[in-house]
């Protein structure tokens, strides 16, 4: 089976499971570790550790929240020594949902270019509609100045 890991930055992971809870309703395939501020660096990694531990047959695809922060930082120097874990960035929630629906579909590496790529399809800019207002006919004819 294939776990997904969220992490980051003070109460990211736990904030995102209350989203994820209402959203998904409750997955026993999602944990969540937060790196508060009382935590060390060394800390956040021994319970990345512990939590890959006790799921010794499983994959694990870590989603943090920054590039290059502590708990970045982390999942990736525990990826480097093992093969069944996969780290992803920046990603965003309506991604994690997709993957979520996805992860027993899709090998490891595949599931985590996927989440990459869906994060980029979710994030948009909302295009405003300007409204076009009706021109009042009496003016219009006398629009061209002549």
């Amino acid at each position: 089976m294939k776990k997904l890991i969220i992490t980051g930055h003070g109460q990211y992971a736990t904030g995102l499971k209350s989203s994820l809870d209402l959203l998904h309703g409750a997955n026993e395939d999602l944990l969540f570790i937060d790196f508060p501020a009382e935590m060390s660096d060394s800390g956040l990694k021994l319970e990345m550790a512990e939590t890959i531990q006790a799921f010794k047959d499983d994959e694990f695809l870590f989603v943090c929240d920054l590039l290059g922060g502590t708990p970045y930082k982390n999942a990736a120097l525990l990826a480097n020594d093992h093969d069944r874990i996969e780290v992803v960035a920046g990603c965003n929630i309506g991604a994690i949902l997709e993957a979520v629906f996805q992860k027993e579909a899709l090998p490891l590496t595949d599931l985590a270019a996927m989440l990459v790529e869906t994060s980029k399809k979710y994030t948009v800019k909302f295009e405003k509609i300007k409204e076009v207002q009706p021109m009042n006919t009496e003016d219009s004819l006398y629009e061209d100045g002549i």
